[in-house]
């Protein structure tokens, strides 16, 4: 396949994402699915050297299909310890559930409810397809400020001592969305040094967007382990 097909053909494909429906939950996961397979196939018929121009268009792709098509129709759902509805505002979702759920809304093949009853730092390992997580022990302002002069623009999986959610870095300044237990809130997206879910000893950090393991396992629709 040569880059100047490769080109158009990706182009294509991965402007599907700005089509995604803004008030259909089920058309906008059927839109992202068929987007995943379109790339499949051109990854699979693709060059080594393409096949990285793929990855790291599809980065921005998976980036932009949760925190645009996802994970909005989820804000306003409220929060229980033991919700773990599938269906945005119906019923009530946990931290974890939220953020296993809307991975596998967005094409991520794996088990929802092993992932969301794990540990944060656990969940963090799962994600990162290792133990070789980044451990952070830091103020949320110091947090902030790290990220923001050491972390490239995106989203992040991050655990906390007894919470979870993701940070989405983007125009210097550092979001927290999640599942809010503050008040019963539920699904929200907030600075991070505001939110009163935020404060933690720990934070055990996993790139989303920059995690190449696991957007090569979206492309290929392969699992991730969640034992």
């Amino acid at each position: 396949m040569k880059i100047k097909t490769l080109t158009i053909l990706t182009f294509f494909i991965f402007s599907i994402v700005n089509q995604n429906a803004k008030s259909d939950y089920s058309v906008a996961k059927s839109k992202i699915e068929a987007q995943r397979k379109a790339i499949k196939i051109i990854y699979l018929n693709a060059s080594a050297q393409e096949r990285k121009a793929i990855l790291q268009s599809t980065k921005q792709v998976i980036t932009k299909n949760l925190t645009a098509s996802i994970i909005p129709f989820w804000y306003g759902t409220k929060w229980s310890f033991e919700g773990y509805t599938a269906t945005p505002k119906e019923g009530k979702i946990a931290c974890g559930y939220f953020v296993s759920t809307t991975l596998s809304h967005a094409g991520f093949k794996l088990n929802r409810y092993k992932l969301a009853q794990k540990e944060p730092k656990k969940e963090a390992e799962l994600l990162q397809m290792s133990q070789d997580i980044e451990v952070l022990e830091k103020t949320p302002i110091e947090l902030k400020k790290h990220f923001i002069s050491t972390k490239k623009d995106g989203l992040y999986f991050v655990g906390l001592d007894f919470h979870v959610g993701y940070l989405l870095k983007e125009n210097n300044e550092l979001f927290f969305i999640h599942s809010s237990y503050v008040n019963l809130e539920g699904v929200k997206k907030e600075t991070a040094i505001t939110s009163k879910a935020f404060a933690s000893k720990k934070y055990y950090i996993v790139p989303i967007t920059e995690n190449e393991k696991l957007v090569k396992k979206w492309i290929l629709n392969e699992t991730v382990l969640t034992n």
